[in-house]
């Protein structure tokens, strides 16, 4: 089994007056995400997500998918998405930190993983 392509979809979940983020920064009526999606050549599409804030990581939608987009994708497609310690490996030395960003990744290569043997993840 192969990654051969790792798509991201950013969207912006409202929050319900009364349920939002309230933190020194202010009040977040609006939680931005990153869904991850890495599909395989077996058909089997894990998912990733991440929580986005410049304020938690530096991290933002924009670079979350750019690095995804032009470094992490280019070193995982061709790879065994099972391979989780070779793929984090590869994550650590192509892009430093984006922590949140790296998660998602992996998250969806959890889930292939599970998925690839019949089993929740």
């Amino acid at each position: 089994m192969k990654i051969n392509r790792i798509e991201t979809i950013a969207i912006n979940v409202p929050l319900k007056k009364g349920l939002t983020a309230k933190t020194a920064h202010g009040e977040h009526a609006v939680s931005p995400y990153v869904l991850v999606k890495v599909h395989t050549d077996q058909g089997i599409v894990g998912l990733g997500e991440a929580t986005i804030s410049g304020l938690w990581s530096g991290e933002t939608q924009g670079s979350t998918i750019a690095a995804i987009r032009d470094y992490i994708a280019p070193v995982l497609i061709g790879k065994d998405p099972r391979d989780i310690t070779l793929a984090r490996r590869a994550m650590d030395f192509i892009i430093k930190l984006n922590p949140f960003t790296k998660a998602a990744v992996e998250m969806a290569l959890w889930d292939i993983s599970g998925k690839a043997v019949g089993l929740p993840v």
